[in-house]
């Protein structure tokens, strides 16, 4: 099993070996998919595995393209400004709701709390409205 840890957040990735390895084909399955597209992890896994049973790849090749895979994901993604990571805690998901004048982005849960909480619909930093 493979990890890649953001903050508190794991994601997870198995590879599991026949017993009749290197005769019988590797298997690639997916574990913990974190703040990743179905559609996008489902490449990924497609791609390793094409890469691990039909390229002759090495095992820690594979591993290597799955993690500059992943790192690409979240390569330049900032944390919400409201609770301070890049992957919610609860829903898993990444900061998308841009502030127009700011241009920061939130968890669109984050906003619906401090919307909720503040009485307001305004920029947690900038105050201004939000649309």
């Amino acid at each position: 099993m493979a990890t890649y840890t953001i903050e508190d957040i794991v994601i997870e990735l198995i590879i599991q070996l026949p017993s009749n390895y290197p005769l019988g084909s590797i298997t690639v399955e997916s574990g913990k998919r974190v703040g990743v597209a179905v559609q996008q992890w489902r490449n990924w896994m497609l791609q390793l595995s094409t890469y691990l049973t039909h390229q002759n790849g090495s095992i820690m090749e594979g591993l290597a393209l799955w993690k500059n895979n992943v790192d690409k994901r979240f390569e330049g993604v900032e944390d919400c400004m409201i609770c301070f990571s890049v992957i919610h805690g609860f829903n898993y998901s990444l900061p998308k709701k841009a502030c127009r004048t700011c241009k920061k982005k939130f968890h669109s849960a984050c906003l619906y709390k401090w919307f909720t909480s503040s009485n307001k619909s305004t920029c947690p930093l900038c105050r201004e409205t939000f649309f």
